[in-house]
């Protein structure tokens, strides 16, 4: 990439199924411990697995959620969501895909950790949108793609009628400063002992924007 990827020179555009590789690695990013943890620090089949959730046209996982920030024909950053009544069916389409697409070992060890992780994450209200995932390029990162992208997610939430903007992240992430500078606020951290131990899974902190 020649052009210096900055907030004034990205296009903020409805994600396409481009780029999985690089999509999926984004998605990691905001979640290393957790998807570590789910894939028992099997790197290279998360990414394989990522990369094809990313392509379909449903799903946790899908580009149809997205917004993507373009620096010319590269993809700079993602921001990932939607609103809560969409939270249970698209996850449950992306958990059933990713087993389509697991090996005997991963299934064999889901069952270890699929009880623990959701506790990590609170209750999303009904009226709330719910940020998964949001994450620049390494080459992009504090150039103002993040606020771009987040000034966005806080519009596009307004727009589907939500009265705030929910996220997790854990709490040794430095994220949490740049939320925080962005108006979001703490409402609760979670720890889970289990995974934890078996995986230093860090505790999650749930952060908020009231959208008024």
């Amino acid at each position: 990439m020649t052009t210096p990827m900055t907030a004034d020179n990205i296009v903020l555009e409805q994600a396409r199924p481009i780029e999985p590789e690089l999509a999926a690695r984004l998605i990691y990013d905001t979640g290393a411990y957790v998807f570590d943890c789910l894939y028992n620090r099997d790197f290279d089949l998360f990414l394989r697995i990522t990369s094809g959730l990313w392509t379909r046209d449903s799903g946790a996982f899908s580009h149809v959620h997205a917004r993507a920030a373009m620096s010319g024909d590269n993809l700079a950053g993602i921001a990932l969501g939607f609103p809560q009544p969409l939270y249970a069916p698209e996850f449950g389409e992306a958990m059933m895909a990713m087993a389509e697409m697991a090996t005997p070992a991963l299934l064999a060890h889901l069952p270890s950790v699929a009880d623990h992780i959701p506790w990590l994450f609170p209750e999303v209200p009904e009226d709330a949108w719910y940020l998964l995932f949001l994450s620049a390029h390494s080459e992009a990162r504090g150039r103002g793609i993040g606020e771009k992208l987040l000034d966005d997610c806080f519009e596009r939430a307004r727009a589907a009628g939500c009265t705030a903007l929910h996220l997790d992240v854990a709490a040794i992430n430095p994220a949490v400063r740049f939320y925080e500078r962005m108006g979001m606020e703490r409402l609760a951290e979670t720890n889970v002992p289990k995974i934890a131990a078996s995986h230093g899974v860090p505790p999650h902190i749930r952060m908020v924007k009231q959208l008024g």
